[in-house]
């Protein structure tokens, strides 16, 4: 119960920083909060932004996770899925190809694109991870 107060803390937080933050020169947006996934005793906060024609959607995914690393606990929650290299290729089922489609996922920490991969990023209360369709 106390994680689930937390999550949708969280989510209202973030929610209302999104909507501060709206700039008119863009596509319209959509965002939704997800029912929690996972069980554990961190809760991690997840915006994934997927491609969606003229639109961007927006996904905010709170994670309940006892995995140490973000890769982990995506893994864990079914999240990603991965290439032979151990890329992430797939998000929320949507699969990107660079040779076909020339898009990938950028991973992002707090807004910031990251200098590494989830499977280096260890959880940190707090922090808000990004997972987000960038075409090529």
């Amino acid at each position: 119960m106390k994680r689930s107060i937390i999550a949708i803390l969280l989510a209202a937080v973030l929610l209302a920083s999104f909507a501060a933050c709206g700039n008119n020169d863009t596509p319209s947006n959509s965002l939704t909060i997800l029912p929690p996934l996972g069980e554990g005793n961190t809760v991690l906060t997840l915006l994934i932004t997927l491609p969606d024609g003229d639109s961007t959607t927006q996904n905010i995914r709170n994670i309940l996770t006892d995995k140490a690393t973000l890769g982990e606990a995506l893994d864990e929650a079914g999240l990603i899925g991965r290439d032979t290299t151990g890329m992430v290729v797939t998000v929320e089922g949507i699969t990107l190809d660079w040779d076909r489609d020339h898009a990938y996922w950028a991973f992002y920490i707090n807004g910031e694109m990251a200098m590494h991969g989830v499977d280096d990023e260890a959880i940190t209360a707090g922090t808000i991870y990004g997972l987000e369709y960038t075409p090529g």
